[in-house]
């Protein structure tokens, strides 16, 4: 099942199942409602997708917890550093909390915020909890970092803060576990990103260090995981202009600017655009 939260032709906010270009209204009045049980059933009205806008499928979650999880990333992000990948990244998995309060939704503006020159997009996926505390479904997830932003504020110890949390998008959808292909606790799919229509990477979202159970697992230890809960895979490995500028000569390095479009897709989970403001 492929689930949506839209706006409708009467500028009133739904939940939905999407059925081909169609988009089959269901009786939750939010997704968190969904995600918690409630409201599965139809309500008997549809609408052609073409009618609605497509909103984030989750707009406010109660948290967002975005992980370390592929090797490759963390790996090239150490180098430029100087260093190497901390034994402690091999004994648990890491992540930071993002902002609830800065979800934006397909095509929805990014702003490049205001002192920064170096914005980047992240190819990730995001799992997001259901009331059991397990997986309920798989989203795209654009954790837009201003590196410069970031990298001076972590030499304090402590951070990502705003170099990051000035947006998140998430969508377009959110899709069960049964529409992906799923192998020892990995998807199984190949993901891109292009800029301005042009694809500027590809890589494989099964190359996880760590498992979809595993992230889940460490995210719920001494705590409760709640229905909308967010959990970001990390950035799938040269998912990021971070790691293709390293791979480019100086004049060739380049970073978002106002009027760039960026777009990250995937098999089954559709495509995620932005442009940047």
């Amino acid at each position: 099942m492929r689930l949506v939260t839209f706006r409708d032709p009467h500028n009133a906010t739904r939940v939905g199942r999407l059925d081909g270009d169609r988009v089959v209204e269901l009786a939750a009045t939010s997704m968190l409602d969904w995600l918690r049980g409630d409201g599965h059933e139809p309500t008997g009205r549809d609408h052609a997708l073409a009618d609605v806008a497509l909103l984030a499928p989750v707009p406010v979650p109660p948290s967002v917890r975005d992980f370390f999880a592929y090797e490759g990333h963390v790996a090239t992000g150490w180098r430029l550093r100087g260093g190497e990948i901390p034994e402690a990244w091999y004994a648990a998995p890491v992540f930071y909390f993002s902002n609830p309060a800065s979800i934006q939704g397909p095509g929805q503006p990014v702003r490049r915020p205001q002192d920064s020159q170096r914005l980047d997009f992240e190819l990730e996926i995001a799992a997001v909890i259901g009331e059991d505390g397990e997986i309920a479904g798989y989203t795209l997830f654009n954790d837009w970092s201003a590196r410069d932003l970031q990298r001076t504020e972590m030499t304090v110890g402590l951070g990502p803060a705003k170099g990051k949390d000035f947006a998140t998008s998430i969508g377009p959808w959110l899709a069960t576990p049964d529409e992906l292909t799923i192998e020892d606790g990995r998807i199984r799919l190949e993901a891109s990103v292009s800029v301005n229509g042009q694809e500027v990477s590809r890589s494989d979202a099964g190359a996880m260090h760590w498992s979809w159970p595993q992230l889940v697992a460490h995210a719920a230890r001494e705590t409760v995981l709640r229905p909308g809960d967010i959990l970001g895979s990390g950035t799938l490995h040269r998912g990021c202009l971070l790691e293709l500028n390293a791979e480019r000569a100086p004049e060739d390095v380049r970073w978002l600017e106002p009027g760039d479009e960026v777009t990250i897709a995937a098999p089954g989970l559709g495509a995620l655009s932005a442009p940047i403001v």
